[in-house]
């Protein structure tokens, strides 16, 4: 990511092919020497905690578990520029490329009770899975360039589905490399039914509901075996090893409805909920030894579309396909840095960030009812 202030490139090139090729096993030595540990902290803890919660009182409310797997993708971008010149002359921008491609694990619960359900899932990678190639740009913006920084409107009702702000740029730096990403994530959501809909799944009925709730995430990911390209005197393009590390925290809180039909061996789940969330980072350019410091708010949506089959009387499976959009807007402060330029935009208050996620995956699961009648039953036999 280019400093927002005019950098020497040739300088960088000096420092970065200094560099040699570091590869994902030495991620660990590199924490541990306190390199590229992120000043964010999970806080998946807090909600285990609650998430057992669920499960005190089995006798006055029913309780359902099962194991879950999924398999997301798609895109997160963060970008930052202007399009008209600044004070330095200089129109232009930078733009950081994720991709979305991970395997998530997890466990979740659902306490319901007449038409109330209470629903948890704690979810993680377990460890820095390969998520794909990843990419870091640096651009010229021009007259005919174009600057698209609202994808949600409310008072237009408009709606524009793209994570990319800038569009008409020219690169003159360009890095390419592959990426891993670990993320965790907790989860919680309540529901209300109408109608003849239930929040057990082995009871037939149709009918729609009101869903709202809360999810947090943590993911990082680390950007390696960099070929950088920079337009420079003479053209540089050669590999830089490490390029750099992305911590993200993020919160999202949804509000919403969907429908529910059930019958026979079958049963049918919908729900689209808007949503608003707060997104703090943390990227640290490796060859630069500069962070840079980002809080965005934004809004966005979350849609779920499940099919379930009912095993038994107290065992189901299911199929269910998650869609996402998140689009937020803020601002960055950096931190370090090995140049004049890069240290001199320590004292700038601040620079306008866009950070964009458009990410779907596939989950499939079991669930288990716990039949506590059936388990009193045998423990009085027992006696």
């Amino acid at each position: 990511m280019i400093s927002p202030l005019r950098e020497n490139l040739l300088d960088i090139h000096k420092t970065e092919t200094k560099t040699t090729t570091l590869l994902p096993n030495k991620f660990r030595n590199l924490q541990l020497r306190g390199k590229i540990e992120p000043k964010l902290v999970p806080k998946i803890l807090k909600f285990t905690l609650l998430f057992l919660l669920l499960n005190i009182n089995p006798i006055s409310a029913e309780i359902i578990w099962g194991p879950t797997l999924e398999k997301s993708g798609g895109e997160y971008i963060f970008e930052t520029g202007n399009k008209y010149p600044n004070l330095s002359g200089i129109r232009g921008g930078s733009r950081i490329s994720f991709p979305r491609s991970f395997t998530l694990f997890g466990i979740q619960g659902i306490v319901t009770k007449d038409r109330f359900e209470i629903s948890g899932a704690l979810k993680t990678t377990g460890w820095y899975q390969k998520s794909g190639q990843a990419r870091d740009e640096d651009f010229f913006l021009g007259s005919i360039s174009t600057e698209n920084t609202t994808n949600i409107a409310t008072r237009e009702w408009s709606y524009r589905d793209s994570a990319t702000v800038y569009a008409g740029s020219r690169n003159f730096a360009d890095g390419k490399g592959k990426s891993t990403v670990s993320e965790n994530r907790a989860e919680f959501f309540g529901r209300y039914y109408f109608q003849s809909a239930n929040p057990n799944y082995w009871a037939d009925g149709s009918g729609f509901f009101l869903s709202a709730g809360a999810r947090y995430s943590y993911f990082k990911y680390y950007f390696y075996d960099v070929n950088q390209f920079i337009e420079s005197s003479p053209v540089f393009y050669g590999p830089i090893g490490l390029g750099l590390s992305f911590s993200n925290d993020l919160w999202e809180f949804f509000g919403g409805g969907g429908y529910r039909h059930s019958e026979g061996d079958f049963y049918l789940d919908i729900s689209f909920m808007p949503s608003f969330g707060r997104i703090k980072t943390r990227d640290f350019h490796v060859q630069r030894s500069i962070n840079f410091f980002s809080e965005n708010y934004g809004l966005g949506w979350t849609s779920k579309a499940e099919v379930g089959y009912k095993i038994s009387s107290i065992w189901l499976s299911y199929l269910r396909v998650n869609h996402r959009r998140f689009f937020s807007e803020g601002r960055f402060t950096s931190q370090g840095g090995l140049t004049t330029e890069d240290i001199a935009s320590n004292l700038v208050s601040g620079f306008k960030s866009h950070i964009n996620i458009k990410d779907y995956s596939i989950e499939i699961g079991v669930l288990n009812k716990l039949d506590w009648d059936q388990k009193l039953i045998n423990n009085e036999k027992v006696e």
